[in-house]
């Protein structure tokens, strides 16, 4: 074609004048599935949170627990609710799932505790009736921060102590539990300021651990020097001081009781720490006896009977308790010459409790006391109770006829298998015994009988001459006589009296003579003679006035010898 025009090469492109670029925006659509996904993420946090966390607490029993009612509560306040129960794969135990507040995670761990309280009747009273309406709850008690879990042990029994109590606990170890249990106060000075939060029984059977719980501030008073006693029930104890009997307070008489003291000389010593065993007495003598630790043994041989003395009779010296008794034996019934041996436990801390010698040095101690005269005897406590103790005292060797062992004089403690002996005085019975043996004989042979029956006759010969009397009148003719004489002790009275006059006119009448006559005369000198002896009648009649004043009957019965 002629019109048709070839064109080799590429082609130009095309100018379009006045072109713009658009860019694509973001469709208002897509924003819908952003704000669900945002929403779905507040939801699912939102229950999560809500959700809380789960854990899970074994109980021995049900015990009134209900899914969805019953509340898990720290210190009354609702922290969570139980969401399942289910029993375990031996249907031994009960599983109770729970749902803990988000916020009571951070403060769960291996030391927290749960328990169900349920109305309770105990010795110390009645409590948590107010279950009775609302229904079983659980208490939790975080307890110190160890770890972290999610899998309990319900409590059988509320502790006695929670976790955000002040105060420390201690451990208490003895023979046997007594009358202790859990809830039984500790005392000090009659105060309460703890009490026994558990026990149990050691591994190999040999004593009982007690832990007691003792509040703050009062832990402060307890140091390793303080005593434990246990103040459970009433102590009789019968030795020779006699019959002594103590009563604790009513509610340690049925919860039981611990009290304790710390000695005065010990208030600067360290605080006992957390978890110190200390040993518990059975009455407050045995804590007062068992601040002395050391105690050695030794041996007293005796021939007589040594009745009346006990496992725990004293050892004394002056007046001062220094041992004990732990055990009387009797080695041979063929010789009974020193068969009795004695042992005795000596303290040397009694003797100055800030030392602590050893054996030997006790030993070395004793030796030249022994040698000046130191023996030990049996002696008389309680005459009453027959009891008895042992007496260490100095006597004179030379006197004493069992200061020589064998031919040899005793210079020391003598050598024994067993333990170190000490010398005896071997007598049957103590000087307080013997004063009394011999006034019992004397009052013995005094004639009861005979001057029983000489008494009784003296009453009968009396009884005799009463009836007499009262047969004779006798009584009342006496009567009449004295009253005879009393009416003419009242005439004689009147006469006295005259006759006073009389001897007084008389004396006065001399005496105007006296100065009439002269006098250098005869006359004059006879009248001084006769003057003196109207004188001295005057006076014996005064005299006998007065005789008769004291003693009107004597004209009757006359004067006797001691009159």
């Amino acid at each position: 074609m002629a019109d048709s025009h070839l064109v080799d090469g590429p082609q130009s492109p095309i100018a379009v004048p006045n072109a713009k670029v658009r860019r694509q925006r973001i469709s208002p659509v897509w924003f819908i599935p952003f704000f669900a996904l945002v929403i779905a993420v507040a939801l699912g946090v939102r229950a999560w949170q809500q959700k809380g966390e789960e854990i899970e607490i074994t109980f021995e029993a049900a015990g009134g627990i209900e899914v969805g009612k019953t509340e898990v509560r720290l210190k009354d306040v609702p922290v969570g609710k139980v969401t399942q129960l289910r029993l375990s794969e031996d249907l031994t135990k009960v599983h109770a799932t729970i749902t803990l507040d988000r916020s009571m995670s951070r403060h769960l761990s291996k030391k927290s505790r749960f328990w169900l309280v349920t109305p309770r009747i105990s010795a110390s009273g009645i409590s948590n009736l107010g279950t009775l309406v609302s229904g079983v709850y659980i208490v939790m008690d975080p307890g110190k921060k160890e770890g972290y879990s999610d899998s309990f042990i319900g409590l059988s029994e509320p502790p006695a102590v929670q976790s955000d109590e002040k105060g420390t606990q201690y451990i208490l170890r003895a023979q046997a539990l007594g009358s202790l249990d859990i809830g039984s106060p500790v005392y000090f000075r009659q105060l309460r300021v703890g009490e026994v939060v558990n026990y149990q029984l050691s591994e190999d059977g040999t004593h009982v651990d007690t832990r007691i719980f003792i509040e703050a501030p009062h832990d402060a008073l307890v140091n390793a020097r303080s005593r434990f006693w246990n103040v459970s029930g009433v102590d009789v104890s019968v030795g020779i001081d006699g019959v002594k009997a103590e009563l604790a307070s009513l509610s340690s008489l049925l919860l039981g009781g611990v009290a304790f003291e710390t000695p005065v000389l010990a208030n600067q010593q360290k605080l006992a720490e957390a978890d110190h065993t200390f040993a518990l007495y059975d009455n407050h003598d045995d804590a007062t006896e068992g601040r002395f630790t050391l105690s050695y043994p030794y041996i007293l041989k005796f021939s007589h009977s040594v009745k009346g003395l006990q496992v725990g009779a004293p050892v004394e010296f002056r007046g001062l308790k220094v041992g004990r008794v732990v055990d009387v034996q009797l080695m041979s019934l063929g010789s009974p010459s020193q068969s009795l041996e004695v042992y005795i436990a000596l303290e040397p801390q009694r003797f100055d409790p800030n030392t602590a010698p050893t054996h030997e040095q006790l030993n070395n101690l004793l030796n030249p006391l022994i040698k000046e005269g130191l023996r030990a005897q049996i002696k008389s406590g309680n005459l009453l109770l027959g009891s008895r103790f042992i007496e260490l005292r100095y006597v004179s060797t030379e006197a004493d006829a069992s200061a020589k062992e064998g031919d040899q004089p005793i210079v020391g403690l003598i050598a024994h298998p067993s333990a170190p002996q000490i010398p005896t005085i071997d007598e049957p019975l103590d000087k307080l015994e013997r004063q009394l043996a011999n006034v019992a004989s004397a009052i013995s042979r005094f004639p009861v009988d005979s001057i029983g029956q000489e008494m009784n006759q003296s009453l009968r010969a009396l009884s005799n001459i009463l009836n007499v009397f009262d047969q004779k009148k006798t009584a009342q003719a006496l009567h009449g006589t004295i009253a005879n004489t009393q009416k003419a002790t009242a005439k004689m009275e009147g006469a006295v009296a005259d006759a006073r006059v009389t001897l007084q006119q008389l004396t006065q009448t001399l005496k105007s003579v006296d100065h009439t006559i002269a006098p250098d005369s005869q006359l004059h000198a006879e009248f001084l003679e006769t003057l003196q002896s109207v004188s001295e009648a005057s006076d014996s009649f005064d005299r006998f006035v007065e005789e008769l004043y004291r003693y009107p009957s004597s004209l009757v019965f006359g004067l006797g010898k001691d009159e």
